[in-house]
C-alpha cells in the first residue's frame, strides 16, 4: 500500500503530461484541417482562372494564325478581369489570395499573351531584336503590376492624384494598345504596319506602363445613380457596335483613349492645383 501511495503522484504527472501532449497534437491537427470555403467565396476565383485560361487560349489561336480568335480571347480575359474584383467586393469575399491571383493572371493575360501574339504575327521577322521587344514589354508589365501591388498595400505610395487617375497605362489598356497594329490591319485591310513600326509601338506602350503619367481610369469615373440610364444605353450601344463591326469599334476605342491622354494630364494638373490651394487655405 505504501508503494502504491508513493507511485500515485508520479502516475498523475505522467498522465497530465500525456494529456498535455495529446491536447497540443489535437490543436495542431485542427489547425491544419482544410477549411471549406463557401461557393460565394470561390466564385470570383473561378472567374479569374477562367480569364487566365482564355488568355492562354489566345496563344494557341496565334500559333494557328487565327488572329481574330487570339484578339477575342484576350478581350474576353479583359472582360472577366473587370468583373471578378467587383464581384468579390459585392459578395464581401475579397481576400489577399484573390488579389495575388488576379495580379498573376493579369501578368499572363496582358503582359505575355499580347506580346507573343504580336511576335508570331510580325516581330519574328526581326529575329533577336523582335524577341527583345517581347521581353521588354513583358518586363514592363511585371514592373507595373509590382508597383500597383505596393501602392494597393500602402496607400501612402500613391501620388496626390493617384486615387482619381491611373498611374501609367493600366494592364488591359496596355494590352489593347499593344495589339493596335493588328487591330488596325483587320479593320482596314489596306493598312500594313512593318515590323519596325510594331516594335516601336510596343516599346512606347511598355514605357507608358511604367511611367508615372496620369491616364484615364474607368474604375474611378465619378458615376452615381443619376448616370444609370446613360451608362446602360452606352454599354448596349458598345456591345451592339462590337458585334456588328468589331474591328472598327476597337479602332475607335483605341483612338479615343490615345486622344484623351493630354486631356487627362491637363485635368490632373488642375486637380493637383486645387488640392494644393486647399492645403494652403487650411494651413
Amino acid at each position: 500500500m505504501a508503494l502504491k501511495n508513493k507511485d500515485q503522484p508520479l502516475r498523475k504527472k505522467i498522465a497530465l503530461k500525456r494529456g498535455t501532449i495529446k491536447g497540443r497534437f489535437q490543436k495542431k491537427l485542427a489547425g491544419r484541417r482544410i477549411k471549406v470555403e463557401p461557393f460565394a467565396a470561390l466564385f470570383p476565383h473561378t472567374i479569374t482562372v477562367t480569364a487566365l485560361c482564355s488568355g492562354l487560349t489566345g496563344i494557341r489561336q496565334a500559333l494557328l494564325e487565327n488572329w481574330e480568335g487570339a484578339i477575342f480571347a484576350i478581350l474576353l480575359a479583359a472582360f472577366l478581369d473587370g468583373i471578378d474584383g467587383r464581384l468579390a467586393r459585392l459578395l464581401g469575399t475579397s481576400s489577399h489570395f484573390g488579389a495575388e491571383l488576379d495580379s498573376f493572371a493579369d501578368l499572363i493575360n496582358f503582359g505575355v499573351v499580347p506580346a507573343l501574339v504580336m511576335y508570331f504575327y510580325s516581330l519574328q521577322s526581326l529575329g533577336n531584336p523582335g524577341w527583345a521587344v517581347v521581353l521588354f514589354f513583358s518586363t514592363c508589365m511585371v514592373l507595373r503590376l509590382a508597383r500597383f501591388n505596393v501602392m494597393a498595400f500602402d496607400e501612402t505610395k500613391f501620388p496626390l492624384w493617384g486615387k482619381n487617375f491611373s498611374v501609367g497605362a493600366p494592364a488591359p489598356a496596355a494590352a489593347l494598345l499593344c495589339l493596335s497594329p493588328l487591330i488596325f490591319e483587320l479593320a482596314f485591310p489596306g493598312v500594313k504596319f512593318n515590323s519596325v513600326a510594331v516594335a516601336f509601338i510596343m516599346i512606347c506602350v511598355g514605357g507608358l506602363m511604367v511611367s508615372r503619367l496620369p491616364t484615364l481610369s474607368f474604375k474611378k469615373l465619378p458615376l452615381n445613380h443619376q448616370h444609370t440610364i446613360p451608362v446602360v444605353l452606352a454599354v448596349v450601344t458598345f456591345f451592339g457596335c462590337l458585334y456588328s463591326a468589331p474591328w472598327q469599334t476597337l479602332v475607335l476605342i483605341i483612338f479615343c483613349y490615345v486622344v484623351t491622354m493630354p486631356l487627362v494630364c491637363w485635368r490632373c494638373r488642375l486637380f493637383v492645383k486645387e488640392q494644393q490651394a486647399k492645403a494652403e487655405n487650411i494651413s
